[in-house]
């Protein structure tokens, strides 16, 4: 147990240099101009030890928000979906508000100069955790089956949604706060697909509940 928790310690201490040596070239010379090689070689490391924890930039840029949207949509997936639109609508959506801003100087940089490299691996796991929360539920799976439109189609389009408006976020200073962003998102996009999805009155309830 002790020498587990010293290779945990030794983990998480790995993890923090990268992030932070990349952080720091990031503000140096731009996302685009920052390659692996400096990134170990300002955390005093070797590439073989990015290797071990990250596939390439774009996965040490997004782990944070990736492991806390699991964590989240486990939370979903252990309870009725229709109960958690109705009880936590917007939780999702705050949260990954809350990494965006947790990772600002990052992002800052990376929305003045879009990254395809990251809009795809943000796409990916967005793709993934929803996959995830419909396959979990079979509420979701019934109403998916019922749709006119493709459900990856409804996937990408929160996706791109959801990107378009992390950069506008990003380009007026972060401004305003990650609730206040869950909740402009929530009314833009939620009221539509619960109509899609035949849940009018749900749908309803939400979009009372986000205005208010």
């Amino acid at each position: 147990m002790i020498e587990g928790k010293k290779e945990d310690r030794r983990i998480t201490r790995t993890k923090e240099a990268l992030h932070q040596a990349l952080s720091e070239l990031v503000k140096e010379k731009g996302y685009s101009a920052v390659t692996i090689e400096e990134i170990t070689s300002r955390a005093k490391m070797g590439r073989t030890t990015f290797y071990l924890h990250y596939q390439d930039k774009e996965d040490l840029v997004l782990e944070s928000m990736e492991d806390r949207l699991a964590a989240v949509i486990d939370l979903i997936t252990s309870r009725p979906l229709l109960v958690w639109f109705r009880e936590s609508n917007g939780r999702l959506m705050e949260m990954i508000f809350e990494s965006v801003l947790e990772n600002k100087d990052i992002f800052a940089i990376i929305c003045q100069e879009p990254s395809n490299k990251v809009y795809d691996r943000f796409r990916k796991i967005i793709n993934t955790m929803s996959l995830k929360m419909i396959s979990e539920s079979p509420w979701a799976q019934k109403k998916v089956g019922q749709l006119s439109i493709s459900i990856d189609f409804v996937i990408s389009y929160f996706s791109g949604a959801m990107w378009s408006t992390i950069v506008w976020w990003a380009n007026h200073g972060f401004e305003p706060n990650p609730k206040e962003m869950s909740k402009n998102f929530s009314k833009m996009f939620f009221p539509g697909l619960l109509r899609i999805l035949n849940v009018k009155r749900l749908a309803a309830l939400i979009e009372s509940a986000v205005i208010d």
